[in-house]
């Protein structure tokens, strides 16, 4: 009896002993065999079940690194750091490559500040570069009306990296349209800054300058006329404040920003307050290919709030080449975008846009894309309802 008893409880322990995974060992095993996915699943059970390590964490976090899901590659990277106080040459390296493929740039050089010299060389991360980009691009906007004259437009940027927690931005702008009765050309200058106050953290202060010179025309009521007059000049300016604060959770996006704006001369002086709210997140359904973004804006205008929101998608076709679409549903105008790069302050009232973008690199460093909006906008006091189909190309180049 007692040689069965000892035989049961052999047996069963034999059992539970079998039924227990050796995460270590199943980790190992697969890491050698580059069989990323399983070791995924093995990973991610042991961290469940508590049963994780330096060592674990490490592999499950070069096998999202392979499999290229970056924004959980940086997590595990990230654990390593705060769970088990562990920084080397291997796991610095890929956290900052899993920032950088991961479109989170600011951060990548951020950390980079602390490697170890050998490593900065390696990895060639540069903190200071007089000219970091340089970007053209140029188009037209055509009026479906005869009344309202196409629009040209031309614009140059420059990108500057100042240290390892400040890039400044630079735009400058020129657009021309025979409108109605008038016609006129604006100048605009544009200047935003990133300031990363830390990972993940980013301050964005920006200034847009805008100087209007407007021709009054008499026409006779025939916009046909060949013998149009100039009947005055005058010269306006619109002077843009905005701060916006961006934080970053992983794939998740969170941006408060406020936008003040003065026009002076060309028309009646108009002040605007703007407050808006854009937020973000990659889906990881999508392989972290897919970006979707709301924005929802809030225009104090003439002691009146107009309610402008905003959708955008922003898609990787593949490693060369993305899709960007973006749709604006607005029935306003004097209002901003993108951090005040664009600021609409057209006499007719914009009522909706939509926007894509093709871009494609033709090397590494060298992008191209074409743009195309369709929009749909309406002239009160002329009771006209029109649209605008513009046609936009540039390239950017990084030094």
């Amino acid at each position: 009896m007692k040689q069965v008893l000892l035989l049961f409880m052999f047996g069963l322990t034999s059992f539970v002993f079998a039924q227990t995974t050796d995460y270590k060992s199943e980790t190992l095993n697969l890491f050698n065999e580059g069989k990323w996915e399983k070791l995924i699943t093995i990973g991610e059970e042991a961290i469940v079940k508590n049963k994780s390590s330096y060592e674990i964490e490490y592999r499950l976090a070069v096998a999202y690194y392979n499999l290229k899901k970056y924004f959980d590659s940086s997590k595990h990277f990230e654990n390593i750091t705060t769970n088990y106080n562990i920084t080397n040459d291997y796991t610095q390296e890929y956290l900052y490559y899993s920032y950088l493929f991961s479109g989170r740039s600011q951060d990548a050089l951020l950390i980079s500040k602390k490697f170890p010299f050998h490593l900065q060389q390696k990895i060639n991360a540069k903190s200071f570069e007089f000219i970091d980009y340089i970007s053209t691009e140029g188009g037209i906007k055509i009026s479906s009306i005869r009344d309202i004259k196409n629009m040209t437009y031309f614009n140059v940027g420059l990108g500057q990296k100042l240290g390892y927690n400040l890039r400044i931005n630079h735009a400058f702008s020129t657009l021309s349209q025979d409108y109605i009765d008038f016609d006129y050309n604006q100048k605009e200058y544009y200047i935003n800054a990133n300031l990363n106050l830390s990972k993940g953290l980013t301050l964005i202060p920006a200034y847009h300058y805008i100087n209007i010179s407007e021709n009054s025309v008499s026409n006779n009521g025939s916009r046909n006329n060949t013998n149009n007059n100039v009947t005055g000049t005058k010269e306006g300016k619109i002077n843009i404040f905005h701060i916006a604060l961006k934080k970053q959770w992983n794939r998740f996006t969170f941006m408060p920003n406020i936008t003040y704006s003065k026009q002076n001369d060309v028309a009646d002086d108009i002040s605007t307050t703007q407050y808006s709210l854009d937020l973000g997140y990659t889906l990881n359904a999508f392989n972290d290919k897919l970006w979707l973004g709301l924005g929802a804006n809030v225009l104090n205008k003439d002691n009146e709030n107009n309610t402008i929101l905003n959708a955008k998608a922003h898609y990787l076709i593949s490693p060369k080449a993305f899709l960007y679409l973006k749709y604006i549903d607005a029935n306003t105008s004097n209002f901003s975008d993108d951090n005040a790069m664009y600021y609409t302050n057209a006499i007719s009232v914009f009522n909706n846009k939509i926007s894509t973008t093709f871009g494609y690199y033709l090397t590494p460093k060298f992008l191209w894309y074409v743009n195309y909006q369709f929009e749909n906008a309406e002239d009160l006091p002329n009771n006209l309802t029109f649209t605008y189909n513009t046609f936009i190309t540039g390239i950017k180049f990084d030094l």
